[in-house]
């Protein structure tokens, strides 16, 4: 299938790219609002109109492109000092890694083959008991994980006065399973909507003490990133599984939920003993008479792809060089301990606007190991690992099967915020996830990759 064939075929693909080229136009032309507005506009259609097409919320497609160009769209209005007009490669890449995952995605098969299946069938009994297993398992593993981390470095984060708590409560190797009690919320969500009989009153008890503890160690961590997940991924595999649910409730209860993790995300701000003056001073807002829970959302979301256009300039003006794959695999170097054994392995150096802004977006590493080709390569990857998830998701019984999906459109609602397949704790995720996989069926390693 070639690409003018690929657009011409998805028509509000070709809308959208019509109204990308005018957001560029506006954007060289200074009219940074209006350019951002266009772009924001061109992203809810975008995904209005792949939702259309199989009546689906959580379809892969539209989410990641409401995502990835709604973000571009908030970050291309330049709200901020720091903030400048962008390289064209950036304005390139963020057009060809979404064309080049929609190729891969489609194939030469038409999107309803790979509709997802949301009614989900009552889960066996058996199945059902070795999922109880699980969320006991990665539930008092995680706390139990905290803990150590907690004693051995003598304070908490939520109630410590130092400014650098959050990001030196961290123990190598245990902090993995710290924050895996992301797992606990979903797996939870799964096992209640596949019971075909009502949970006992014993398992509601010990259900809702484990959550209520993985819960509290996102807030006890203040960790923006914990909690983000700890939120949404529940939220991702409910929609997933539930056979219909009114746009108005979903409408409503989205408003509540944006307040209330704005709220909470403040809240964060604020015990990690950052003051409005001095938040002000980083964020470098062109209007200092907007309130903080504008301008944090807004630099939260927009200073990432900042970042990324950092980089694009800095390795066009000589001040580094393409890592040549070895950003995307620094997952296996750091989970084998090779980071230690061979340094060398690890690029250290990584161009950002300012040391205290320094997240970035889910381009960043495939960008700095190849540039444009990279980026190709990385939409035509994530294109065909999503074709093949949607597959699982229709032939496969396993329940386990929602919490991949979950975990992979979490990724890409939240595109515009790290690199996440080229984190160590996302290849760690996928690896607990595997193992609860084979668990829960009695599967072997070769079953997994022979067709049932």
């Amino acid at each position: 299938m070639t690409i003018s064939k690929h657009i011409k075929e998805n028509n509000i693909f070709y809308v959208f790219t019509i109204l990308y080229i005018i957001t560029i136009a506006l954007s060289k032309a200074g009219q940074h609002i209006a350019a951002g507005l266009l772009l924001l506009f061109g992203s809810i259609l975008l995904y209005i109109g792949y939702y259309s097409k199989n009546k689906d919320i959580m379809n892969m497609k539209g989410i990641l492109g409401l995502s990835w160009f709604g973000g571009l769209g908030i970050a291309a209005m330049q709200l901020s000092h720091l903030q400048k007009d962008w390289h064209s490669n950036m304005w390139i890449i963020s057009y060809l890694f979404y064309l080049f995952f929609l190729i891969c995605f489609d194939g030469k098969k038409v999107e309803n083959t790979y509709r997802i299946i949301k009614k989900q069938k009552n889960i066996d009994n058996k199945v059902l008991e070795k999922l109880f297993h699980c969320i006991l398992v990665i539930g008092i593993l995680s706390f139990v994980s905290f803990s150590l981390e907690a004693i051995i470095l003598g304070y908490i984060p939520l109630f410590s006065t130092s400014i650098h708590a959050y990001n030196s409560f961290h123990i190598t190797g245990i902090h993995y399973f710290t924050f895996s009690c992301m797992f606990v919320h979903p797996l939870t969500v799964i096992y209640i909507l596949g019971s075909e009989k009502k949970v006992s009153k014993k398992k509601v008890f010990i259900l809702v003490s484990i959550n209520i503890l993985a819960f509290s160690i996102a807030i006890m961590c203040i960790s923006k990133f914990q909690f983000l997940l700890t939120l949404a991924l529940p939220i991702i595999i409910y929609l997933s599984m539930k056979e219909y649910i009114p746009w108005k409730k979903i409408i409503v209860f989205g408003c509540v939920m944006a307040v209330f993790v704005i709220a909470v995300l403040v809240f964060m701000t604020v015990r990690r003993n950052y003051e409005p003056g001095y938040l002000n001073s980083i964020f470098e807002m062109k209007h200092t008479d907007l309130p903080m829970w504008i301008q944090y959302p807004y630099m939260y979301i927009a200073n990432n792809y900042d970042n990324l256009n950092c980089l694009i300039e800095a390795l066009a003006n000589g001040l580094g060089s393409h890592s040549m794959g070895l950003r995307m695999l620094f997952p296996f170097v750091a989970l084998t301990g090779l980071k230690f054994v061979m340094p060398q392995l690890v690029v250290g150096e990584v161009f950002i606007t300012k040391p205290e802004l320094n997240t970035l977006t889910i381009l960043y590493d495939a960008y700095y190991d190849f540039g444009i080709i990279g980026v190709i390569l990385f939409g035509c990857m994530l294109g065909f690992l999503c074709k093949g998830i949607m597959y699982l998701m229709r032939k496969d019984e396993n329940p386990i099967k929602y919490l991949l999906f979950g975990q992979i459109v979490m990724y890409f609602i939240l595109a515009f915020f790290s690199t996440w397949f080229s984190n160590p704790t996302t290849w760690f995720w996928f690896a607990i996830t595997l193992i609860m996989y084979i668990y829960v069926n009695n599967y072997k390693i070769k079953d997994i990759f022979i067709k049932r």
